[in-house]
């Protein structure tokens, strides 16, 4: 069976990833990197494999599976179990596999509202052509919502307060049988009714506004400097010795920086190579002057483009660029303005419409953050000392060249300006990580309780919608019930969208997160299908739909479906410059199930290659570029039609079947459908759909049999389903 093993790293810097496992006698092959996201495939016959991935020579599991047994190093390997196919092929090879299941093993369901329940129902791919809910007053037909492992799952939204009675009743061809309590029957009045309880399920409500949502991300410092007066000037005493420009020729040194600020907005040239680095390292280290004030100035050119929600990386104080390395959780860095400024900016924007988040890093601090300087300054003797998993002390003056901060105390990913924070008294990081009960750690109050309300401040004080949490999987599960508690109870709307590259799907619940990036069942899907051209229509169709079943509905509608973002290589650098490909991407990203999300520049065709040159500074002479006209106007009509079409923000969504380099889907509900095709071949293809259409790219004609696409088009088609509920 042919089986795709794949990583994606955490930022996009330069790694070297293999895999060694059973399958390859534990000798280490290299995986390809595609832009960030590493693969090798494999053809793997049924069985029981052990594996590991190598990281930069760092053995580790697969973060994407959670399947894992001991190694004999004291360590774990993951394990893929690799099944045969063994699918019913036929109606009456279905009913008996059926019948030696419980027939409540078939159901299961989520509560999005204290009066709603979303009902799902599995049954064996191609042997149902409609599945509906028969109870005494109604019959509800449900929606094929995606394939998984061998079942479509089909689902449907009910309103409902009370036990209710029902049966399920399928039809295939010209068959039907009834489920019931004893399992299939021919006739429904031998099946005992089955019964649904919404009190057997917890709420889990998200933010009604966020359906509507168009996500723009701002990385501060390269978006717009509006206010030159607040420019760096490296005066705080974390830039000491580290804001003094290298001799001409001078090499920096391991553990030796030099931040500097760069004055020509325009000039990007050490964003690939530091002149003061060996070569292939870049200047991680400059600054541009991105501020608050640029943002306000801009907010009209936002709401032109259409988006209404922005997500800022970090604005708290810090020694970097990026901010993750907080100074200061509950302080506004001085270079990008103060308090009021941005209260004027949060006001402003709520007054046109859009609502802002903000992303949080409380995994870890900074180096330079005002409880870890105590520690270093005062060792055991600090207040702060069980802030940090501190293993020896002190640290060498000056840091030598060979410096190995986790010989000192942890780190994230062994950085040094990163120290992790100590949640749990009991265990040291990473294993605090794992416990979900807080009645099995010792909590670490002091800590915990100064994140709350710094939490709290931006949210209360400062007007925040919400958060990006970032690398949330390594902070303790219990600690983020108490967050999400902490958080809607100041604001019950907000948002809370994590930053999980995997399947996410026991983070999406009522203790945890509204939604996560869409990294595993979105941009990686979409960019290896329309840009990168790494799988087969059916393989991504599959991952689509394996997307779809893994979250509840109403989880999956407010998605953060990505494209690209500060920590991977720029869409249009994958493209190589197929803009037609981008856009059937951008076109997908706009007409799916999901909050499409743009990352600052993207709408203008900006390049950028690995971090930092994925982070390059706004081109605000993107006018003088007929491409960046052409990309933008693109977006624009594409976020003007999501706003148009409400089924394109909250309808159902089911591919259909289409000819060969044709992509065909659908978004309906029971009274009206849009059809969405993609042409994907060099020459006209043939949607066999009649309707009005509502929105072409490259000019969709009719024909007698449809409309027909030229190569690379687009369109949109509003048609009244003639069936409802049909795969």
């Amino acid at each position: 069976m042919h089986v795709r093993f794949s990583y994606q790293a955490l930022t996009a810097g330069r790694y070297e990833v293999g895999i060694a496992g059973d399958f390859t006698h534990w000798k280490i092959l290299s995986l390809q990197d595609f832009g960030g996201l590493y693969l090798i495939d494999f053809d793997l016959k049924p069985g029981r494999y052990s594996y590991k991935y190598i990281i930069d020579g760092v053995w580790r599991t697969d973060p994407s599976n959670s399947l894992q047994e001991a190694d004999p190093y004291g360590g774990s390997n993951s394990i893929i179990v690799v099944e045969e196919e063994k699918a019913p092929q036929n109606w009456d090879e279905a009913l008996n596999a059926a019948a030696k299941q419980d027939a409540r093993s078939f159901i299961n369901a989520f509560r999005p509202a204290v009066a709603a329940l979303e009902l799902r129902f599995s049954w064996y791919a191609g042997l149902a052509d409609e599945i509906w809910f028969e109870f005494s007053d109604a019959k509800l037909p449900m929606f094929p919502l995606g394939r998984k492992s061998g079942l479509m799952i089909w689902h449907r939204q009910i309103q409902i307060r009370q036990p209710r009675r029902f049966h399920v009743c399928i039809r295939h061809r010209e068959k039907t049988v009834y489920m019931g309590m004893e399992g299939f029957v021919q006739r429904k009045k031998d099946a005992t009714p089955l019964v649904v309880d919404p009190s057997s399920w917890r709420v889990f409500e998200i933010p009604q506004w966020l359906k509507s949502s168009v996500v723009y991300q701002i990385f501060p410092d390269r978006f717009c400097n509006g206010n030159p007066d607040n420019d760096q000037d490296f005066s705080e005493s974390y830039y000491q010795a580290s804001n003094i420009k290298p001799k001409p020729g001078e090499i920096l040194g391991p553990n030796r920086e030099y931040f500097h600020l760069v004055k020509d907005w325009s000039d990007i040239s050490t964003l690939k190579q530091s002149p003061w680095q060996e070569e292939g390292i870049p200047d991680w280290h400059s600054f541009y002057g991105g501020d608050i004030e640029g943002v306000v100035q801009k907010l009209d050119y936002l709401v032109d483009t259409g988006i209404n929600l922005i997500y800022f990386n970090p604005l708290w104080e810090a020694k970097s660029n990026h901010k993750y390395d907080a100074a200061h959780f509950k302080r506004i860095d001085p270079h990008f303005g103060n308090e009021q400024e941005l209260k004027k900016l949060v006001l402003l924007a709520h007054q046109k419409g859009i609502r802002i988040i903000l992303d949080v890093a409380f995994n870890h601090s900074g180096e330079a953050f005002w409880a870890f300087r105590d520690t270093v300054e005062k060792g055991p003797d600090s207040p702060y000392w069980h802030w940090y998993d501190w293993h020896k002390w002190p640290l060498p003056d000056p840091l030598p060249p060979d410096f190995q901060p986790r010989e000192y105390y942890q780190c994230w990913w062994g950085i040094k300006d990163m120290p992790d924070l100590n949640y749990d008294l009991s265990r040291q990081h990473p294993y605090e990580n794992y416990i979900r009960d807080i009645n099995n750690a010792e909590v670490n109050w002091d800590l915990v309780n100064h994140i709350l309300d710094a939490a709290s401040w931006w949210i209360s004080d400062i007007g925040m919608d919400g958060f990006r949490l970032d690398v949330p999987d390594e902070v303790p599960w219990w600690f983020w019930q108490l967050f999400r508690e902490r958080i809607k109870g100041l604001k019950p709307d907000a948002w809370l969208v994590g930053e999980i590259w995997n399947n996410a799907r026991a983070w999406i619940a009522e203790q945890y997160f509204d939604s996560v990036m869409n990294y595993a069942y979105f941009k990686n899907p979409v960019l290896e299908f329309f840009v990168q051209k790494l799988c087969s229509a059916k393989e991504f169709k599959l991952k689509i739909e394996e997307g779809l079943t893994a979250y509840p509905a109403h989880a999956s509608r407010v998605m953060m479906n990505l494209l690209g973002s500060h920590d991977t290589l720029r869409i249009r650098h994958l493209a190589k410059d197929n803009i037609t490909a981008l856009k059937q991407a951008i076109f997908f990203q706009m007409t799916f199930v999901g909050i499409p999300h743009i990352y600052y520049g993207d709408e203008i065709y900006m390049d950028g290659a690995k971090d930092p040159d994925n982070r390059r500074p706004f081109n605000w002479a993107w006018q003088e570029d007929p491409k960046a006209i052409e990309m933008r106007e693109f977006y624009k009509a594409t976020i003007r039609l999501r706003k148009e079409h409400r089924l394109l923000r909250e309808g159902e969504f089911c591919f259909t079947k289409s000819c060969s380099r044709m992509l065909v889907y659908r978004r309906y509900d029971e009274d009206e459908c849009l059809y969405c095709g993609i042409n994907l071949a060099n020459e006209d293809k043939l949607m066999p759909v009649n309707g009005e259409i509502v929105f072409g790219y490259k000019t969709p004609h009719r024909s007698t049999e449809g409309i027909l696409l030229p190569p690379g088009a687009m369109c949109v088609l509003r048609e009244k389903p003639r069936t409802r509920g049909k795969a």
